[in-house]
């Protein structure tokens, strides 16, 4: 992730550029960082806050940022706050509300970083089953198979996660899975995804995540720069450009999902 970001720096002071400049890219001022999302269940919102450093920094030493003040503020006034680990992940013990806007506001030293986002509505998970097939050479394919209130007469855009019940708790079992429902049947209301491994009987939860489209742009042209893996995306972007962020101050994106989950015994 950190040196996507010094890549996003270097794209920014050379784009648009018609005469030759002398950059000091080890010199360049460092700024906050943001990664991560708001959602309507405290427990999956999180931010991780850095500093971008120098093109010729060891790419090894950034370090966590854990003495800035983060908050996010919807349209009506209400404050969202946030407080960080050893790491400099911030978390909150409080829910946002889908179809909400809110103003994040990230104060570190003299940075002041703002953005705003607009969360999509909830999308209520109805069931899943895993199922597995049999191809025409004898090898087998699982597959999750999941059914859902998506929205008609428009397209959306989605990420799932699959957990499974190891003594007690909930652990991350596959995922994370990107999709769109631009190709599939939406009177069914189902979307069948492949390589979903599932190995033994016992608890799964499945967590179907709302995402906004100008979120999934930002995470594909990221993918496109060669530096992250977000799965099995379908969201391809033919030649990777400036990723588009609504931050302002920093660098990253401030984004906002709602989701939803259930939880199914597989016997």
């Amino acid at each position: 992730m950190k040196k996507i970001f010094l890549v996003i720096i270097l794209f920014s002071l050379l784009t648009g550029c018609e005469k030759d400049a002398d950059i000091q890219l080890d010199e360049m001022s460092p700024v906050p960082v943001i990664e991560g999302y708001l959602s309507n269940f405290a427990q999956d919102s999180h931010f991780k806050i850095t500093m971008s450093a120098g093109f010729k920094r060891d790419f090894q030493t950034y370090e966590p940022v854990t003495d800035a003040q983060l908050s996010a503020t919807d349209s009506q006034g209400n404050i969202i706050h946030f407080y960080p680990d050893n790491e400099g992940v911030y978390r909150t013990t409080t829910n946002a509300i889908p179809g909400e806007t809110y103003t994040l506001n990230l104060i570190k030293d003299s940075h002041h970083v703002t953005a705003r986002s607009t969360m999509p509505d909830q999308v209520s998970i109805i069931d899943f089953e895993f199922i597995t097939v049999t191809q025409f050479n004898g090898d087998t394919d699982e597959q999750l198979k999941l059914y859902f209130n998506d929205p008609d007469n428009q397209v959306d855009y989605y990420m799932i996660e699959v957990y499974k019940d190891i003594n007690g708790n909930f652990y991350r079992h596959n995922g994370p899975f990107y999709f769109d429902d631009s190709s599939y049947n939406k009177t069914e209301h189902a979307i069948i995804l492949h390589r979903v491994h599932y190995n033994s009987v016992g608890n799964y939860k499945v967590k179907l995540f709302h995402l906004n489209k100008a979120y999934i742009d930002y995470l594909n042209t990221l993918k496109q720069l060669g530096e992250m893996d977000y799965g099995d995306s379908p969201f391809q972007i033919a030649v990777p450009g400036n990723p588009e962020t609504n931050v302002r101050g920093g660098i990253g994106y401030f984004a906002t999902v709602a989701s939803d989950s259930l939880v199914r015994t597989i016997n």
